[in-house]
C-alpha cells in the first residue's frame, strides 16, 4: 500500500503541512507550533483516514524538534 506524503514546513509561532494523498489530491493545512497544534495535526491525519504518512520536515534551527518527537 502506498502512503500518503505529508511535508512541513517549521516556523517559529506556527508551521505550515501539506498532504499528498496517493490518488494525487493534495490538502494543506496551517496550524500552530505548539503541543496543541501538535495534537490538532494528529487529529487532522486522522480525520482524513491517514494515521500514518512518509513525512519530510524543514529543520530550521531548533523549532521543529518537539514535533518530530
Amino acid at each position: 500500500m502506498e502512503h500518503p506524503v505529508l511535508g512541513i514546513d517549521i516556523g517559529k509561532s506556527k508551521f505550515h503541512v501539506h498532504l499528498l494523498l496517493p490518488d494525487g489530491k493534495a490538502r494543506p493545512k496551517v496550524l500552530a507550533n505548539n503541543a496543541q497544534g501538535h495534537r490538532d495535526l494528529l487529529d487532522w491525519l486522522e480525520k482524513l483516514g491517514t494515521p500514518v504518512v512518509l513525512a519530510c520536515m524543514e529543520a530550521t534551527g531548533s523549532y521543529g524538534q518537539a514535533l518530530a518527537r
